[in-house]
């Protein structure tokens, strides 16, 4: 197990890993998930936290550059190896 995050130190040397997880898997799909949490725990003021994919429990919605990942190389290879499900019907 050790050997997966030396491996992906190596890899990530511009962000540690937590940090690529949050711009790089999660918060694509902060919408999705404030979604799904809304309704399966009916708790439909959860919507209110989040507004066209950006948090804004801590800042305004016009505040939410603070939200926008850094440029980086992991985070666009992650985006591209792992994209965001489509919201909506499937064709």
């Amino acid at each position: 197990m050790t050997g997966i995050f030396l491996q992906l130190s190596r890899v990530d040397r511009e962000m540690s890993f937590g940090r690529l997880l949050d711009f790089g898997v999660i918060a694509p799909r902060l919408q999705q998930l404030y979604t799904w949490s809304a309704h399966e725990l009916a708790a439909p003021g959860l919507l209110d936290c989040v507004r066209d994919g950006a948090l804004t429990h801590s800042w305004s919605f016009d505040d939410r550059h603070v939200w926008q990942p850094p440029d980086s190389f992991a985070i666009r290879l992650v985006h591209r190896v792992l994209p965001p499900a489509r919201i909506g019907p499937r064709r």
